[in-house]
Protein backbone atom coordinates (compact mmCIF):
# COMPACT_ATOMS: atom_id res chain seq x y z
CA UNK A 1 0.00 0.00 0.00
CA UNK A 2 2.49 2.30 1.37
CA UNK A 3 4.93 1.67 -2.15
CA UNK A 4 1.37 2.53 -4.29
CA UNK A 5 0.99 5.35 -2.12
CA UNK A 6 4.28 7.17 -3.22
CA UNK A 7 3.51 6.07 -7.01
CA UNK A 8 0.80 7.95 -6.72
CA UNK A 9 2.22 10.95 -5.18
CA UNK A 10 5.25 10.74 -7.17
CA UNK A 11 2.90 11.21 -10.65
CA UNK A 12 1.31 14.31 -9.34
CA UNK A 13 -1.61 12.33 -7.92
CA UNK A 14 -3.93 13.43 -5.20
CA UNK A 15 -5.16 10.97 -2.21
CA UNK A 16 -7.86 11.02 0.52
CA UNK A 17 -6.52 9.34 3.55
CA UNK A 18 -6.63 9.18 7.08
CA UNK A 19 -4.43 11.15 8.82
CA UNK A 20 -3.92 11.57 12.66
CA UNK A 21 -6.43 13.87 12.85
CA UNK A 22 -9.07 13.40 10.59
CA UNK A 23 -9.18 12.50 6.94
CA UNK A 24 -6.87 14.44 4.33
CA UNK A 25 -6.11 15.34 0.83
CA UNK A 26 -2.73 14.47 0.36
CA UNK A 27 -0.52 15.66 -2.79
CA UNK A 28 3.70 16.78 -3.23
CA UNK A 29 3.30 20.24 -1.46
CA UNK A 30 6.24 21.04 -4.74
CA UNK A 31 4.65 20.57 -7.41
CA UNK A 32 2.20 23.79 -8.64
CA UNK A 33 -0.01 22.20 -10.55
CA UNK A 34 -0.79 19.95 -7.33
CA UNK A 35 -1.27 22.46 -5.56
CA UNK A 36 -3.79 24.60 -8.52
CA UNK A 37 -5.50 20.78 -8.42
CA UNK A 38 -6.34 20.74 -4.46
CA UNK A 39 -7.84 24.22 -5.07
CA UNK A 40 -9.77 23.22 -7.42
CA UNK A 41 -11.52 19.75 -5.68
CA UNK A 42 -11.66 21.51 -2.83
CA UNK A 43 -13.61 24.64 -4.34
CA UNK A 44 -11.23 26.76 -2.05
CA UNK A 45 -10.82 30.45 -2.82
CA UNK A 46 -7.44 30.89 -3.52
CA UNK A 47 -6.75 33.63 -0.87
CA UNK A 48 -6.83 30.81 1.73
CA UNK A 49 -3.20 29.40 2.16
CA UNK A 50 -3.03 25.61 2.35
CA UNK A 51 -0.86 23.85 5.07
CA UNK A 52 2.26 20.92 4.52
CA UNK A 53 3.33 18.62 6.39
CA UNK A 54 7.06 17.69 7.30
CA UNK A 55 8.63 14.39 8.13
CA UNK A 56 12.01 15.87 9.80
CA UNK A 57 13.79 19.20 11.20
CA UNK A 58 16.15 18.86 8.00
CA UNK A 59 12.82 19.45 5.88
CA UNK A 60 11.28 22.13 7.96
CA UNK A 61 14.76 24.03 7.65
CA UNK A 62 14.07 24.12 4.21
CA UNK A 63 11.14 25.18 4.42
CA UNK A 64 11.55 27.93 6.85
CA UNK A 65 13.31 31.31 7.04
CA UNK A 66 13.84 30.91 11.04
CA UNK A 67 13.00 28.52 13.77
CA UNK A 68 13.43 30.98 17.06
CA UNK A 69 13.95 29.52 19.68
CA UNK A 70 10.36 29.12 21.77
CA UNK A 71 9.33 27.21 18.87
CA UNK A 72 11.71 24.98 18.93
CA UNK A 73 10.72 24.21 22.66
CA UNK A 74 7.12 23.76 21.21
CA UNK A 75 8.20 21.68 18.55
CA UNK A 76 10.01 19.05 20.83
CA UNK A 77 7.38 18.88 23.58
CA UNK A 78 4.20 18.80 20.88
CA UNK A 79 5.56 16.93 17.44
CA UNK A 80 4.66 14.89 16.42
CA UNK A 81 1.41 15.81 16.75
CA UNK A 82 -1.59 17.50 15.81
CA UNK A 83 -0.17 20.79 16.04
CA UNK A 84 0.23 23.05 12.95
CA UNK A 85 2.73 25.98 13.30
CA UNK A 86 3.01 29.24 11.19
CA UNK A 87 6.65 30.01 10.36
CA UNK A 88 8.22 32.43 7.86
CA UNK A 89 8.49 30.76 4.50
CA UNK A 90 11.70 30.18 2.40
CA UNK A 91 11.44 30.52 -1.39
CA UNK A 92 11.01 27.18 -1.49
CA UNK A 93 7.63 27.42 -0.57
CA UNK A 94 5.07 28.10 -3.55
CA UNK A 95 3.48 31.67 -2.88
CA UNK A 96 0.51 29.56 -4.21
CA UNK A 97 0.73 27.44 -1.30
CA UNK A 98 0.73 30.53 1.17
CA UNK A 99 -1.94 32.81 -0.88
CA UNK A 100 1.04 34.96 -1.06
CA UNK A 101 1.55 35.57 2.59
CA UNK A 102 4.91 35.10 3.93
CA UNK A 103 4.00 32.59 6.61
CA UNK A 104 3.59 28.68 5.70
CA UNK A 105 1.51 26.78 8.30
CA UNK A 106 3.73 23.32 8.77
CA UNK A 107 2.84 20.16 10.94
CA UNK A 108 4.95 16.99 11.58
CA UNK A 109 1.87 14.26 12.18
CA UNK A 110 2.01 11.22 14.03
CA UNK A 111 1.49 9.06 11.61
CA UNK A 112 3.96 6.49 10.52
CA UNK A 113 2.54 5.86 7.47
CA UNK A 114 2.56 9.42 6.35
CA UNK A 115 6.21 10.30 7.70
CA UNK A 116 7.83 7.02 5.72
CA UNK A 117 5.80 8.47 2.66
CA UNK A 118 7.83 11.91 3.53
CA UNK A 119 11.12 10.02 4.33
CA UNK A 120 11.10 8.19 1.19
CA UNK A 121 10.23 10.90 -1.43
CA UNK A 122 12.23 13.64 0.32
CA UNK A 123 9.56 16.17 -0.02
CA UNK A 124 6.47 18.24 2.21
CA UNK A 125 3.18 16.93 1.67
CA UNK A 126 0.23 19.10 0.84
CA UNK A 127 -2.30 18.48 3.65
CA UNK A 128 -6.28 19.86 3.80
CA UNK A 129 -8.82 18.50 5.36
CA UNK A 130 -10.75 16.22 2.86
CA UNK A 131 -14.25 18.65 2.24
CA UNK A 132 -15.21 21.06 -0.09
CA UNK A 133 -14.83 24.75 1.38
CA UNK A 134 -17.12 26.04 3.92
CA UNK A 135 -18.81 22.13 4.51
CA UNK A 136 -17.49 20.13 7.44
CA UNK A 137 -14.93 17.67 7.72
CA UNK A 138 -15.37 14.29 7.04
CA UNK A 139 -14.99 11.58 9.39
CA UNK A 140 -15.22 7.89 7.06
CA UNK A 141 -14.84 8.54 3.40
CA UNK A 142 -18.97 7.26 3.27
CA UNK A 143 -19.30 11.10 3.75
CA UNK A 144 -17.55 12.50 0.32
CA UNK A 145 -19.46 14.43 -1.54
CA UNK A 146 -19.74 13.22 -4.83
CA UNK A 147 -18.05 15.95 -6.78
CA UNK A 148 -15.01 15.89 -5.32
CA UNK A 149 -15.06 11.86 -5.52
CA UNK A 150 -14.49 12.20 -8.86
CA UNK A 151 -11.67 14.59 -8.86
CA UNK A 152 -9.16 12.53 -6.64
CA UNK A 153 -7.28 9.73 -7.59
CA UNK A 154 -7.12 7.74 -4.94
CA UNK A 155 -8.60 7.18 -1.35
CA UNK A 156 -7.74 5.07 1.05
CA UNK A 157 -10.24 3.85 3.10
CA UNK A 158 -9.87 3.13 6.38
CA UNK A 159 -13.56 3.56 8.85
CA UNK A 160 -14.34 6.28 11.50
CA UNK A 161 -11.81 8.51 12.58
CA UNK A 162 -13.13 10.48 15.54
CA UNK A 163 -9.81 13.06 16.26
CA UNK A 164 -9.92 16.65 15.76
CA UNK A 165 -8.40 19.07 13.29
CA UNK A 166 -5.00 20.11 14.32
CA UNK A 167 -4.30 23.43 16.41
CA UNK A 168 -3.12 26.43 15.04
CA UNK A 169 -0.93 28.48 16.27
CA UNK A 170 1.42 31.39 15.62
CA UNK A 171 4.46 32.44 17.89
CA UNK A 172 5.60 36.00 17.78
CA UNK A 173 7.68 38.51 20.13
CA UNK A 174 7.98 34.73 22.28
CA UNK A 175 4.15 35.16 22.07
CA UNK A 176 2.11 31.92 21.45
CA UNK A 177 -1.51 33.07 19.56
CA UNK A 178 -3.80 30.31 19.24
CA UNK A 179 -5.39 30.62 15.56
CA UNK A 180 -7.42 27.67 15.77
CA UNK A 181 -8.56 25.56 19.06
CA UNK A 182 -8.26 22.11 17.70
CA UNK A 183 -7.18 18.94 19.09
CA UNK A 184 -4.02 20.94 21.54
CA UNK A 185 -5.28 24.14 22.42
CA UNK A 186 -5.98 23.35 25.63
CA UNK A 187 -2.50 21.56 26.33
CA UNK A 188 -0.48 24.60 24.65
CA UNK A 189 -2.49 27.18 27.04
CA UNK A 190 -1.54 24.92 30.24
CA UNK A 191 2.32 24.70 28.59
CA UNK A 192 2.60 28.50 28.52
Amino acid sequence: MEEKLIRLINEGKLIIMPTDTIYGIIGDATKEEVIEKVYEVKERNHNKPLLILVSNMEMLKELTLEIPELTKKIINKFWPGPLTILFKKSNKVSNKLTANSPYIAIRMPNDKRLLNIMDKIGKPLISTSANISSHDAIMNPNQLEKRMREKIDYIVEEGTIENEASTLIKIENNHIEILREGALASKIKEWQ
